[in-house]
């Protein structure tokens, strides 16, 4: 699998929607092999989503090198 990484700022891949129930997460777009057009990628999550997927990502923030730096 191929890594790239992204250069997106946060502000435009998530964003709050009008109604202030949803995030979208934009994910940049993305090549596939044997299309001429990438493809779009949006998620919508509800507040329930939110808060499991940050509690997802502090336990794999936890398992990182280098961990963070507390003051």
């Amino acid at each position: 699998m191929k890594k790239m990484p992204l250069s997106v700022a946060q502000a435009d891949m998530w964003v709050l929607s009008a109604d202030r129930l949803t995030v979208r997460l934009n994910i940049p777009p993305v090549r596939l092999a044997g299309h001429d057009k990438p493809l779009n990628v949006h998620l919508d999550c509800d507040a329930k989503t939110v808060d499991e997927i940050l509690k997802r990502l502090t336990v794999l923030r936890s398992q990182m090198d280098p961990p963070p730096v507390r003051s």
